[in-house]
């Protein structure tokens, strides 16, 4: 249980491994903290199949936020891969099964988002920054904070226990993608020891590459 973090209070708020179980109100806070993007295009039913997936994967892994109090309750998460290329490939053929009725679904209602699907499939290939030789990094894939639990120095735990799990598995990187819009995000990672790498495009916006050396 960790109640401070930076020298600021947080409350009481306890972190443990993402589960499969969270999978609902992970989906629910995806939406909730990232309206405009593709992924919460796509609807409440495949976030759920997503974040059910990712904790699953040896490719993946992430830390919940609950009020010790409302175990049940998830106030915050973040995911991450070791791969993102892998867990893509992974998603795309021992988990097709779940992904593939409710995308095709959104896809039949919303055929202008078959576009996006294929430029997301290109995305491992788009960022990278490992070299020749070099291990690739691992990338943070998300972090959500419940809209009302928001300044209690949630996203900073939640960054600090996966930079920790990083080292533990003795990842020298962790990368991040943001929107080049999103001043605010790029200065909270800028503020965990994030550094700019890079710009890329990616659905037609500017994205901001992001690295966290850890060794």
């Amino acid at each position: 249980m960790l109640d401070r973090q930076d020298g600021q209070p947080v409350g009481q708020v306890t972190l443990t491994a993402l589960l499969p179980a969270h999978a609902v109100d992970a989906a629910y806070l995806h939406m909730s903290g990232q309206p405009d993007t593709f992924l919460t295009s796509l609807g409440p039913e495949i976030l759920t199949v997503l974040y059910r997936s990712l904790p699953v994967s040896q490719h993946a892994f992430g830390f919940a936020a609950v009020d010790p109090g409302r175990p049940a309750s998830l106030i915050g998460f973040v995911s991450a891969t070791t791969s993102v290329g892998t867990l893509f490939a992974e998603m795309g053929t021992r988990q097709i099964r779940a992904f593939l009725p409710p995308l095709l679904r959104r896809f039949v209602r919303q055929p202008t988002l078959l576009a996006r699907a294929a430029q997301t499939s290109l995305y491992p290939f788009m960022h990278g920054t490992a070299g020749a030789g070099i291990p690739s990094p691992a990338e943070l894939l998300s972090i959500m904070v419940d809209p009302a639990q928001r300044g209690r120095g949630i996203g900073s735990l939640l960054v600090a226990a996966l930079q920790a799990e990083c080292r533990r598995r003795a990842v020298d990187a962790l990368d991040v993608t943001v929107d080049a819009a999103n001043i605010g995000a790029q200065r909270f990672y800028v503020s965990h020891g994030f550094a700019f790498v890079r710009t890329f495009t990616l659905y037609g916006r500017k994205m901001c590459l992001f690295q966290s050396q850890l060794r």
